[in-house]
């Protein structure tokens, strides 16, 4: 075998061999894109201006060549963003379709409750002094044919806007109470709750402020007018103090 036929083998076996090398990666380019991977994809139809929830989702297997760039892996990857625009059912769940939105009622509710807004004025709105995000009970009388009675109807109940302000602090900057008149105020209530208190709702309410820390339910019996009567004059009797005698500087 000459030299030249040698060289010709050779760089015949290098060719065949780079042929290879090149089939082997395209096919595994293939393969790989070819192989199932797990996405998040819309369990139903998702609307505009929501928080995405655990329930909204599921995962589904993709072939890898037709997942978004943009898809998502985990909830995190969007925690505190909400949609943009409606995602379909059975849509991959994409980054580029989640932004910070502008701040609404709706969004301050936790499920299964609902916004209720009473009509207060300054005594009954404790004195035009509550926030967002405070808590407060709500005490109401009851007047009929037989008895008239005082009542607590619902404790704890948490403050979600007081006039058209959902976050005090976006609206003012004073900690005055100057400029913070409001004539309504929000609740989060459940709907039964929302019942009860449309049908109080033409009798006097009047609302009391709870401390930051104070979430108890307290047993509270309703009174009526001659039980609050006949308590008043009452009083606990102050603890009696003895006589303290001092001998010299003792």
């Amino acid at each position: 075998m000459n030299r030249n036929s040698v060289i010709a083998l050779v760089v015949g076996v290098l060719f065949g061999v780079l042929a290879f090398y090149l089939l082997y990666q395209q096919a595994a380019e293939m393969e790989k894109k070819a192989t199932p991977v797990q996405v998040l994809v819309a369990s139903g139809y998702i609307p505009a201006g929501v928080y995405l929830r655990p329930d909204m989702v599921e995962r589904k297997s993709v072939p890898e060549s037709y997942i978004s760039p943009s898809a998502i892996r985990d909830l995190k990857e969007v925690s505190g963003l909400m949609t943009l625009v409606p995602i379909s059912s059975g849509e991959q769940i994409l980054s580029n379709k989640f932004g910070i939105g502008e701040e609404t009622l709706s969004l301050t509710l936790n499920p299964g409750f609902r916004a209720f807004t009473l009509e207060v004025n300054e005594t009954s709105g404790v004195g035009n002094l509550l926030r967002p995000g405070n808590y407060v009970d709500i005490l109401t009388r009851i007047d009929s044919d037989k008895r008239s009675s005082i009542s607590f109807a619902f404790q704890n109940l948490q403050v979600i806007a007081v006039g058209q302000r959902l976050n005090w602090k976006s609206t003012t900057n004073s900690s005055t109470p100057e400029n913070n008149g409001y004539s309504t105020v929000t609740l989060a209530v459940t709907p039964e709750q929302a019942e009860t208190l449309m049908y109080l709702e033409a009798r006097p309410l009047r609302l009391v402020l709870r401390g930051p820390n104070d979430t108890e339910i307290v047993d509270v019996p309703s009174q009526s007018e001659s039980e609050v009567l006949a308590k008043l004059g009452h009083y606990a009797p102050a603890p009696k103090r003895g006589i303290q005698i001092i001998h010299g500087g003792q």
